[in-house]
């Protein structure tokens, strides 16, 4: 049999037939199946379906321009595009009007016609640093939402970063920005904080210790760190017949604990007492017990919740480092490596707070604050500018940590903390801080702006360097992952 040859917009050398048929890894569609076609110098090889590909196509909800191939680069910028027609977001192979923003991917590229095409608004949100679209997160959806830290569904509609593959759920947008949380932070009302808080190195949660990917929720004035679900779960503790407060479950930090800052309120012991690295705490008056003298049921049978016995053990997944379970009574996640109650003869798992306590906690989730229409403020996408005015003669800026309310102070020869020149005026400063400005700089945070130097993108003012962001080899953040709730 003669050997097949094709010229492929693929690939700029001429593919061959292989000699011998085997299942490899398709360089367009990354399936495992039979080459079709191949470049054996270049390690390049086709499967049949991906060898028929044609080098453009056309459509009639873009007729003025034909779609070329395009062949997916490890090195493409960005590295996802979302498909004009279905709306997924795709790090593969597509097609592209070279004179518009009109993207394909090769499934709908194939379709014998597409009327209608998919609308990708754009939108600047606080949760991100860079423009969101409209879009699915399509079959490599991964991860979770930014604002609720549930996990991507595949087909859901949401706002994706096209350079990050980071989402925030469509429905999750309007998400208060403000709740008041009398449990964790009975001070000040808990707030969502935008994505300068974790830039850098990022931020660790207050409840888990656990670094917070998402955007935070907390207290800029108290230096206050959550992940959403770390408040939530904060609403639902463990009363128990040795303490009159409610205690909260920590997964990990024991040892450090009780070796180093505390010894248990109840045993007295300075050390583990086991290797459960787990342990309990009270967040009103700072008490910590071993899991083991809270002596919890190793076995419960409660019909109430579920039919069978159920079994207090450490939630392990092996297979799937992102598998997500939720508590069979509350609804909400059980954490990988968390202590929960589960059953034996089928799928059930449950917290051990959900499953022990005598009175069902009001609230149970953050959600009913929201809806409950108190304390609560709507969140929009103007609402990430860094400066405020408060009253006549008073500013508020926001800086990294901290919030500067700033009044007007006549001295002289001072320097502006923004700029770094000199207040030959009178200049705006911090009534608790050092901190002061010129009145002009702090009143440039009060909304985001295009630099004709960058107009792609609004760019936000910060009195200073977020975390790990700047030149400084100043030590000022110091780590704050205690329990100074």
């Amino acid at each position: 049999m003669a050997m097949k040859k094709l010229e492929h917009v693929s690939h700029e050398c001429l593919l061959t037939s292989p000699e011998i048929l085997e299942n490899v890894i398709c360089n367009i569609c990354y399936k495992d199946e039979p080459v079709e076609f191949a470049c054996i110098p270049c390690n390049f090889d086709l499967c049949k379906a991906c060898s028929d590909l044609p080098p453009q196509v056309s459509h009639e909800f873009h007729s003025e321009h034909p779609l070329e191939f395009c062949l997916r680069k490890v090195d493409q910028e960005p590295t996802h595009i979302i498909c004009s027609c279905c709306g997924t977001m795709s790090s593969g192979s597509y097609y592209k009007c070279n004179d518009c923003e009109i993207y394909l991917d090769l499934s709908c590229a194939l379709l014998p016609s597409i009327f209608r095409s998919w609308d990708a608004e754009e939108k600047l949100h606080y949760s991100h640093a860079h423009l969101l679209k409209r879009c699915r997160p399509g079959p490599d959806a991964r991860g979770s939402c930014l604002l609720c830290e549930l996990p991507l569904s595949p087909s859901a509609i949401c706002y994706g970063c096209l350079h990050c593959y980071s989402f925030v759920h469509e429905s999750c947008l309007d998400f208060p920005i403000e709740i008041q949380h009398h449990l964790v932070h009975p001070a000040h009302p808990l707030k969502r904080l935008d994505y300068t808080q974790n830039c850098g190195p990022g931020i660790n949660c207050a409840a888990c210790g656990n670094t917070i990917d998402s955007v935070p929720i907390g207290c800029l004035e108290c230096r206050l760190y959550l992940h959403m679900r770390c408040a939530d779960s904060l609403l639902r503790g463990l009363m128990h017949k040795s303490h009159e407060h409610m205690l909260f479950y920590k997964a990990a930090g024991a040892g450090s604990v009780f070796m180093h800052f505390t010894s248990c309120e109840l045993c007295g012991k300075g050390s583990p007492i086991t290797q459960v690295d787990s342990y309990y705490h009270c967040l009103e008056c700072g008490w910590k017990i071993h899991f083991e003298c809270l002596r919890i049921p190793k076995f419960v049978v409660q019909k109430n919740v579920h039919i069978h016995p159920l079994v207090c053990k450490i939630f392990h997944v092996e297979d799937d480092e992102d598998f997500l379970e939720y508590c069979g009574v509350c609804e909400t996640m059980v954490h990988v490596g968390h202590q929960a109650y589960s059953c034996e003869e089928c799928v059930f798992l449950c917290h051990m707070e959900c499953l022990l306590r005598k009175e069902v906690a009001s609230p149970m989730y953050l959600k009913a604050l929201y809806s409950s229409g108190k304390n609560v403020a709507k969140g929009t996408c103007g609402e990430d500018c860094e400066t405020k005015k408060l009253e006549i003669g008073r500013m508020e800026v926001n800086d990294i940590g901290h919030i500067h309310v700033l009044r007007p102070k006549y001295k002289d020869k001072q320097y502006c903390e923004i700029c770094k020149d000199k207040i030959y005026g009178n200049p705006w400063k911090c009534e608790t801080c050092e901190f002061q400005a010129h009145d002009y700089c702090a009143e440039l945070g009060r909304q985001p702006s295009r630099h004709r130097l960058h107009l792609n993108h609004d760019l936000t003012l910060l009195p200073s360097y977020p975390a790990g962001g700047g030149d400084d080899d100043d030590d000022d953040d110091d780590d704050d992952d205690d329990d100074g709730w």
